[in-house]
Parts: structure tokens; C-alpha cells; sequence
């Protein structure tokens, strides 16, 4: 029994039916009237669309690489980041590669009157302080994450194109933090808590994922 049994009972019959309405809730509000709480809503639509690109990212890679399975994807609890830096894990031959999804910022897109590119930033970060390893047994506390906390950061591209393809970056491409509050040896091994996608793509952006899944990164299977 529960420690609380003595004095609550979750499994009283009129508990269960209580906490099965709160999913029926939504189920009874019309899908136009949550489209639009979403659309109006910039807290709750930036969560919705971070859930929506990760389900579309699924179907994205499946259509894509018939190579893939849908048993070769794995998602990934993401209130446990301590364990699992990764939003899915794609099986590929005897190695797992672990894909962060991260979002392009609305609000940082622009043109570029230099390049004539549109630009944008990506968030490359943890919503959380957490204590990270570093080589050596350092460790610091930080929203940053480490070289090789993840293999893939994988952003969508709707904002650019008006459907659900993806750009993606090697972790070990991504820049790293050149923030002063890190010693210089801690830096190192840390990633910029952003990084700068243009469209069309350059840098070490690519739309072909396969053509970055090699032996150099990825952990056996």
C-alpha cells in the first residue's frame, strides 16, 4: 500500500473517475476554440509547437529514410534530462544516435541586409541549471550543455519553408560558450547556449540527417 494510504485512498472509485475528466476536459472543448487559445496564448503556444515538431519530426524521418523504423525511434522523458540529454534516440545499424530538438526564436528572425539571408536563432540549451561533468572529474552548474551530451541538434524549419522539414547540426559542430562567468578549460567543453540558422541553410547546417550519422559520433547499440 502507499505511504498515504492511512489517510487518502487514490484508488477510491470516485478518484479514478475525477482524474480521468481532466483528460476528457479537453476532448470536450472544440478543436477551433484550443487552436485558438494556443495562437493567442505565447507561453502555451511555444510548449504546444516544441511537442507538435517532435511528433512531426518522428513522421519527418520515417517518410524520409526508409532505412528507419518506427521501432529504430525512441522518445525520451524530458523531465529527466539528468539522464538523457536527447528528445528521441534513432537506431541505425549496431549504433544509437541521440537527436536534441530545439526551436527556431519568432521573435529573432530577420533579414540579414548583409547576406540578404533570412536569419534566425536556435536555443541550445537546458531550461534548467543542473550540475554537468566536466573532463577531469570538474563539474559546473549550468544551463549549457556538454560536447556530447546529445549527437544531433535538430531545428524545424516551418517558419522558413510552411512545412515540417528539418535542418540538422553535429554536436560537435555547435559552437561553444565563450561566456565569461566559465573558466577557459570549462568553457571548452561546453556548447553557447544559441546558435544562428540562416535560410537558405550554410555553416554546418545540413537538411540530409543520414549523410551526419557515421561512426564519429553516436554510442553503440
Amino acid at each position: 500500500m502507499r505511504k498515504d494510504s492511512r489517510r487518502h485512498d487514490p484508488d477510491d472509485p470516485e478518484a479514478v473517475r475525477a482524474r480521468r475528466r481532466i483528460a476528457a476536459a479537453i476532448d470536450s472543448v472544440p478543436a477551433a476554440d484550443l487552436a485558438a487559445l494556443v495562437r493567442r496564448t505565447p507561453s502555451l503556444r511555444g510548449m504546444a509547437l516544441g511537442y507538435v515538431a517532435e511528433e512531426m519530426f518522428e513522421r519527418h524521418i520515417l517518410r524520409t529514410y526508409r532505412m528507419i523504423q518506427p521501432h529504430d525511434i525512441e522518445a525520451h522523458d524530458d523531465r529527466d534530462q539528468n539522464l538523457n540529454k536527447s528528445d528521441r534516440t534513432i537506431r541505425l545499424g549496431d549504433r544509437l544516435y541521440r537527436v536534441q530538438l530545439k526551436p527556431i526564436r519568432t521573435r529573432s528572425i530577420k533579414r540579414n541586409l548583409q547576406t540578404g539571408l533570412l536569419q534566425a536563432s536556435v536555443q541550445n540549451d537546458a531550461s534548467d541549471s543542473r550540475r554537468v561533468a566536466l573532463p577531469a572529474g570538474r563539474t559546473v552548474v549550468t544551463t549549457c550543455y556538454a560536447r556530447g551530451d546529445y549527437d544531433i541538434l535538430a531545428v524545424a524549419l516551418f517558419p522558413f519553408t510552411g512545412d515540417w522539414s528539418y535542418a540538422y547540426m553535429r554536436n560537435l559542430d555547435c559552437r561553444r560558450s565563450a561566456s565569461k562567468k566559465y573558466a577557459r578549460r570549462d568553457a571548452a567543453h561546453l556548447l553557447a547556449t544559441t546558435e544562428t540558422i540562416t535560410w537558405p541553410l550554410g555553416g554546418n547546417w545540413s537538411t540530409d540527417l543520414a549523410a551526419l550519422l557515421d561512426d564519429c559520433i553516436g554510442i553503440p547499440a
